[in-house]
């Protein structure tokens, strides 16, 4: 099919549609209040259609046992706008913490961080490879063709609150390496794959799923670093087919600035800079894909900018899609994204958003669309069945267990009628401890949540043990993890204080102490002082209607029946400054301790 031909019959509504995609994670029909969007609906079907939307983003709302996954994604599957062009259908697959499908269905991997501290402990690479195989082909069996995944961001930040273990590493060339083959498994499927965040999101240490982060590093850091994944990938001709672009400043690439909400000149977002968007990524890096912002409902960009402000400023940057511009949740909003689209296409004919520019965007997400035959003659149907298979995940979580401190080989816990009592954030990550020593043998095992509120009975539970085993998460969640994460009351979050407080407690009384770090490993420093072991985990989810892999791992290495033979894929800081990105290495990268 001609692409160039296709897109001069399109009218100036068609082609902005295709340059956008909605979520709809809730809906209100009847004015009953919103609820979790599940089965298809007419009203959101005519919507789409009416607007020509080129995609839809899932969630976790969205995503909640398979045939229900089915139906749904099957109904958005069949839906064409004008011209027979079919929706991406997309998600964030990325494995480990952000994981939208139902993780006792799926193969939810243990994240990057743990695949790379695997990779570091020698396992074999080609694991990287078919884990991205496993993830496209349960993708592609629910008729979802888009994955915003993988995370090339380089950790360097060990602050950062939103990237932290969503990160293969804090080595850029470990990152670039890895980044290939999860892509290169995902994409032989036939899924299209995204890298995100651009120009990099991993020395910031504020969310911006909450605020405007800003990175302070030199241009010659930003590519040596930050940039050096994108890099790597188009110069070596494994490009991702999408860039997704960070809600972030970064001064030393575009220190240009632009009006706020309340009328501040702030410098611009990445996601709206011209310079960052088509300059660099476009002309310097030669990147000729498809580029999409990050959701524009993010507090960075919706607390500085209004919708309608927002794609202008992202259209006019040169990117191709705005992901979840405006947030349609009931039929009598619908009127918002026909303001929305008539806005854009006023700025069009104006000249303020060029003409040439939208054509050539529409070709792209067009050429993407024809080239995994989506449509056009060469349609094919997605695989109708996945290749399910929960062993390779199991080989990659037991390959990732780290261990980084082990004074007096306290490690395994070889005596079986020792009294452990095991704490941890969530009540389903001490009960899968628990289970598998006791499958081991270990009768004496007590396992609880960590809550304020309870204290007392935590000191008392302290006292009758011989081994207190605590677990962390380094940092409270951020908005985009908490999609089937537990809820907590703030009056009961737990901070590095109270474990310490705990810690203290159980040194008094002459208890052995061992600390699993359960998310990112960068707070095993906070504790290395005070405890005879510290394991390092990377993935912090327990019992999902079973064991989660990651849990049944360590519950291994504790025990000794699995020999730890993960290394850290990060650096570990005593006394990180995050003005100056210095301090002293406690644990370097590679580190890791075997029995």
């Amino acid at each position: 099919m001609d692409i160039k031909q296709k897109v001069r019959q399109m009218t100036l509504e068609e082609k902005i549609g295709q340059k956008i995609i909605l979520d709809f994670r809730y809906w209100d029909s009847d004015g009953e209040g919103q609820k979790e969007m599940v089965v298809p609906n007419e009203t959101v079907s005519k919507i789409i259609h009416d607007h020509h939307i080129g995609g839809i983003i899932l969630f976790a709302n969205n995503l909640k046992e398979k045939d229900q996954i089915k139906k749904l994604t099957a109904w958005y599957a069949a839906m064409k706008t004008r011209g027979d062009i079919p929706l991406l259908i997309g998600t964030d697959q990325e494995g480990g913490n952000v994981f939208r499908l139902p993780r006792d269905k799926y193969a939810s991997f243990p994240g990057n961080m743990a695949l790379a501290a695997a990779i570091a402990g020698g396992m074999d690479a080609a694991v990287a490879y078919k884990q991205g195989r496993q993830m496209a082909s349960d993708m592609l069996s629910m008729d979802m063709n888009t994955n915003f995944a993988p995370v090339v961001d380089v950790n360097s930040n060990p602050l950062n609150p939103v990237i932290n273990v969503r990160a293969f590493s804090d080595d850029a060339d470990m990152v670039s390496f890895l980044a290939e083959k999860v892509t290169t498994g995902m994409r032989e499927q036939g899924l299209i794959t995204t890298y995100k965040h651009f120009p990099g999101h991993g020395n910031t240490s504020t969310d911006s799923h909450t605020s405007l982060p800003c990175v302070d590093r030199s241009k010659a850091e930003a590519f040596a670093i930050d940039i050096a994944p994108y890099k790597y990938a188009i110069d070596h001709h494994v490009a991702p087919d999408m860039i997704m672009t960070a809600h972030i400043q970064y001064p030393s690439l575009d220190n240009s600035t632009v009006p706020n909400l309340k009328g501040e000149e702030i410098i611009v977002p990445a996601t709206m800079s011209r310079t960052i968007q088509q300059v660099i990524l476009r002309h310097q890096l030669n990147f000729s894909g498809v580029t999409i912002s990050d959701a524009l409902n993010m507090d960075a960009i919706a607390k500085n900018f209004t919708p309608y402000d927002a794609i202008e400023r992202v259209f006019t940057a040169g990117v191709d899609i705005a992901l979840m511009p405006i947030s349609i949740s009931s039929p009598s909003q619908a009127n918002r994204l026909s303001e929305l689209v008539n806005l854009v296409a006023d700025k069009i004919r104006k000249g303020i958003i060029s003409e040439s520019e939208v054509n050539a965007s529409v070709e792209r997400i067009l050429y993407l669309k024809q080239r995994y035959n989506l449509w056009g003659n060469n349609k094919k149907n997605l695989l109708q069945a996945s290749c399910y298979d929960k062993k390779l995940e199991k080989q990659i979580a037991d390959r990732s267990i780290t261990v980084v401190v082990n004074k007096h080989v306290t490690l395994p816990l070889k005596n079986k009628t020792d009294r452990y009592f095991i704490l941890t954030p969530w009540e389903t990550q001490a009960k899968g401890i628990a289970a598998i020593m006791k499958k081991e043998g270990y009768q004496n095992v007590v396992a609880a949540k960590a809550l304020k509120s309870t204290d007392a009975s935590i000191k008392l539970q302290i006292e009758a043990c011989d081994v207190f085993i605590f677990g962390t998460l380094s940092n409270q969640f951020s908005p985009v993890e908490k999609d089937r994460a537990p809820s907590m009351n703030a009056s009961d979050t737990i901070t590095s204080n109270d474990y310490l407080s705990w810690l203290g407690y159980a040194a008094k009384l002459g208890k052995k102490s061992i600390h699993l770090s359960l998310r990112a490993p960068y707070d095993i420093v906070t504790y290395a002082q005070d405890v005879d072991g510290a394991i390092a985990v990377y993935s912090y989810c327990g019992y999902e209607n079973g064991i989660a892999s990651s849990v049944q791992s360590l519950g291994e290495i504790l025990v000794g029946k699995l020999t730890p033979k993960g290394k850290l894929p990060v650096n570990i800081w005593y006394d990180y400054d995050v003005q100056t990105n210095k301090g002293t290495v406690a644990f370097p990268r590679g580190f890791g301790l075997t029995w």
